[in-house]
């Protein structure tokens, strides 16, 4: 029997400040990227990458993609948030989330493909935004045609990408090897009129034992994490009653924009962003375990801050 012990935030000597953090493993390592500071002037320095041993000391590697190789009058030229780095067939593709705003471009995932995870990244949709190009009913929604991408692979090898935007949380199943999109838009999660998640952002899909999860987080009061439900990835997609089921407690009062990877006992963990009361301009990295009750519903302790022992 093995102990891990950790205690969020985790690592915040190297990862001091991170939004929308996203952590894979690769080659023995675990690899995180997220969105760095600063978050809302658009002066993001670009895509950082940091690796861990042990999922508790975190090195900086380097920016796989940098905002200061943009031009002028590249699309993607501002802000650059909430990155992902998505296997498949031996590639590795990241998803980053820009816009133009001289330009009057919307925030839309970049995405850009390399044979190693740290680079380098060949840009693949470098002239055209990749959702406004597909979906321009959304175009001027306060400027925001589809952020937070994530990408989600099914077991039939077809990938999906999900976005956000203000009229909620959607999916388009994406070509990646030729950077486009295809198929009707498939809606996963609608903005409520009056709840929690009247603002909803932060998709991130994933399967387990044949169903669909998708976990999504809401602005509207702080910052926290529901979770949406399918049988299939075409929908229905159903909120679960208890959302939130990730929210602000004790000294944190933020937590959300969380993800999916594989922890150190080949279990499902979830990586999320918080904030802490004394410390209201620092987002910091944590993450916790999540499981599933009888029914396959989600069940987590997230957020935690105390000392954590995990068995296996």
């Amino acid at each position: 029997m093995k102990q891990f012990k950790y205690k969020n935030p985790i690592s915040a000597d190297t990862v001091k400040n991170i939004r929308d953090p996203f952590i894979i493993f690769e080659n023995g390592k675990y690899y995180l990227t997220g969105t760095t500071p600063p978050y809302w002037n658009g002066k993001s320095k670009g895509v950082m990458l940091w690796s861990s041993d042990d999922l508790l000391h975190f090195k900086e590697e380097k920016f796989i993609l940098k905002r200061s190789d943009a031009k002028d009058d590249d699309w993607f030229r501002d802000y650059w948030w909430a990155p992902e780095i998505h296997k498949k067939n031996g590639k590795f593709f990241l998803t980053v989330n820009c816009r133009n705003d001289d330009l009057k471009i919307g925030q839309n995932p970049l995405v850009a493909v390399s044979e190693q995870i740290n680079g380098e990244y060949k840009i693949l949709n470098k002239k055209t935004p990749l959702v406004s190009s597909y979906f321009p009913k959304l175009e001027n929604v306060d400027s925001v045609s589809g952020n937070d991408a994530n990408l989600f692979t099914d077991d039939d090898n077809k990938t999906y990408i999900s976005f956000c935007n203000n009229l909620g949380i959607f999916a388009l199943e994406i070509d990646l090897e030729n950077c486009c999109v295809k198929g009707k838009e498939i809606s996963i999660v609608k903005p409520s009129e009056n709840g929690w998640d009247t603002k909803i952002e932060a998709p991130f899909i994933f399967k387990h034992n044949k169903k669909y999860y998708c976990f999504y987080s809401s602005f509207t009061r702080s910052y926290e994490v529901g979770v949406s439900y399918s049988d299939n990835i075409n929908g229905p997609w159903i909120k679960d009653e208890r959302n939130p089921i990730i929210k602000p407690k004790g000294k944190i009062i933020q937590s959300g924009h969380n993800s999916v990877f594989i922890g150190i006992d080949d279990e499902l963990w979830t990586a999320y962003h918080i904030t802490l009361e004394n410390q209201k301009d620092v987002q910091l990295l944590a993450y916790d375990k999540i499981n599933f009750d009888d029914s396959g519903k989600i069940l987590t302790s997230a957020p935690t801050l105390d000392t954590v022992t995990v068995e296996y």
